[in-house]
């Protein structure tokens, strides 16, 4: 018909050829706001090449503690003892230690480790077949070498002074080895070994699957107590949830007992571990294990307290957004992109977790996490955060991000005392990391526009962090994560927005900031 239109007036070829093209263009843009108006992007067709596997968690190193570790076992541990080689006071490390009663030394555990902890991992090793992993906090810090204590000092890790825990001790199993308390008629093995045994039962979740061996019907084993005439052993199962380890919350019997007890008030989580065992140095130390990377295991507990995804903030989001929700990114499938995230998410923990250094999903990706347990299905990038204090090299961050397969470091702005961000390309997502900075009320990242040579702060309120889980994976997330969401995205933060400029839509930004011009060449550096 069009071919028939234009022949019959005689229209050049030229000006046919143009009226063809701009026909097809008309029409792509029709077929754009058609799908645009139902909330679709239409999807790229081709395959995905991406296959990556996660690195594996780096293997114990006899560097990691000190060189006479086992005085930590055979001795009474004291705060002289624990600070040694830190050149650190005593409040550093017991900052609820109260000025008026600080003394020169406390004690820590009451008399030596050695006898308990021997009978009781022979016991569970031989009679019960379990390896347990010795996870108390004191011990494990006691155990470090000098420069691992002082980093852990300086990322603020703290023990609490405990006026009546010099008798316990804590142990954690493999939530899959519960089931061995429930085939065998102990009580009589027990009273051999010198022991009392108490089991914990919590009323199953729903994430757990009935068919794993540590689920019981309707509820599984959340804590088990040992006792014995002089001490308290308290094994904590972790449950493997994801790629990450959880543990359970106590909620009964909060007494005396209860206050004096790691691993019970809140439920946890935390990156899946092996254990290495203390044999190395002696063969009776051979069933004593200790997490494979302790002085991460300790940089983990502060943070550890586990979010549940609130499933009412879901329901309302989904109850009240039943329409124009695009379902697709504008350039990738909502696995591919999903997938990207992991990847980037991995590469950040093999880059910052060996340096002790926190960082947690932000802005648009902590949104998502909080508002609908996922990913945004229309985002276009990643958020990540960190706080600036904790980037003791910058120098060495930049050569572990040149190192990764998967990251390639795009953009670096700011400076390390400075408003520093980074810019990252992982399999063509944009991964930005943010770092924060303390103000006098709150918090503060910045945002940049290189073009025109300034940056604005994002201001926030303080928060601490706490775990969750995306995608399957242990990710840290602000403790208070709406008031944050609040801050930053303001009241309506329920209501999707696929239009967002970083610079005008956000509700917590501050004035422009220009550069001195002999500064840009260093605040702002391409790859």
């Amino acid at each position: 018909m069009i071919h028939v239109i234009l022949h019959r007036f005689r229209i050049p070829g030229v000006i046919k050829c143009g009226f063809l093209i701009l026909l097809i263009a008309c029409f792509s843009v029709f077929f754009s706001f058609v799908f645009l108006s139902q909330g679709e992007i239409p999807e790229l067709d081709y395959e995905d090449d991406l296959n990556y596997s996660a690195k594996p968690t780096s293997s114990f190193t006899q560097d990691a503690l000190d060189g006479n570790f086992e005085k930590c076992i055979f001795s009474t541990i004291t705060s002289n003892l624990l600070l040694k080689g830190t050149n650190s006071s005593l409040e550093d490390l017991f900052p609820d230690v109260s000025t008026e009663t600080i003394k020169e030394s406390i004690t820590v555990k009451e008399s030596s480790l050695f006898p308990i902890l021997k009978k009781f991992t022979d016991m569970m090793s031989s009679f019960f077949r379990i390896e347990t992993v010795l996870i108390e906090p004191s011990v494990l810090f006691c155990m470090l070498g000098p420069r691992f204590k002082k980093l852990l000092i300086r990322r603020n890790f703290h023990l609490k002074t405990f006026a009546k825990s010099t008798n316990i001790l804590t142990l954690g199993i493999r939530g899959s080895d519960v089931a061995a308390f429930k085939k065998f008629d102990k009580e009589e093995k027990l009273r051999v070994y010198g022991f009392r045994m108490q089991i914990v039962n919590e009323s199953l979740l729903p994430w757990m699957k009935a068919g794993n061996d540590s689920i019981f019907n309707d509820h599984f084993i959340s804590h088990i107590f040992f006792k014995n005439k002089d001490w308290v052993i308290h094994v904590v199962p972790f449950y493997e949830r994801g790629d990450f380890l959880w543990h359970a919350s106590l909620n009964v019997n909060k007494n005396d007992l209860f206050q004096e007890l790691y691993f019970a008030e809140s439920d946890s989580a935390y990156e899946n571990f092996t254990y290495q065992s203390l044999g190395f140095k002696s063969r009776h130390l051979t069933n004593i294990n200790i997490p494979s990377n302790p002085h991460f295991f300790l940089f983990e507990t502060p943070s550890s307290k586990f979010l549940e995804c609130n499933s009412t903030v879901v329901s309302n989001f989904f109850k009240f957004n039943q329409t124009g929700i695009p379902k697709k990114h504008s350039s990738l499938s909502v696995e591919n992109f999903n997938k990207r995230i992991e990847v980037g998410l991995q590469e950040l923990k093999a880059i910052f977790n060996p340096l002790l250094m926190n960082f947690w999903i932000w802005s648009g990706t902590m949104l998502g996490w909080y508002r609908q347990c996922d990913v945004i299905p229309y985002t276009s990038d990643a958020d990540f955060a960190a706080w600036a204090s904790q980037v003791d090299d910058l120098d060495d961050i930049l050569q572990r991000i040149n190192k990764s397969d998967n990251l390639e470091l795009r953009q670096r702005m700011g400076i390390v005392e400075q408003s520093l961000e980074f810019n990252l390309n992982c399999h063509k997502l944009r991964a930005d990391v943010f770092f924060l900075y303390p103000e006098s009320n709150g918090t503060w990242y910045a945002g940049h526009r290189p073009s025109k040579g300034y940056y604005f702060k994002y201001h926030h309120p303080n928060f601490t962090l706490c775990s969750a889980e995306l995608l399957g994976h242990k990710v840290l997330v602000p403790c208070e994560a709406e008031k944050v969401i609040v801050t930053e995205y303001g009241s309506n933060w329920m209501t999707p927005v696929t239009s967002w400029n970083y610079e005008s839509s956000i509700k917590n930004r501050g004035p422009n900031i220009y550069w001195d011009k002999n500064m840009l060449a260093k605040v702002y550096l391409d790859n």
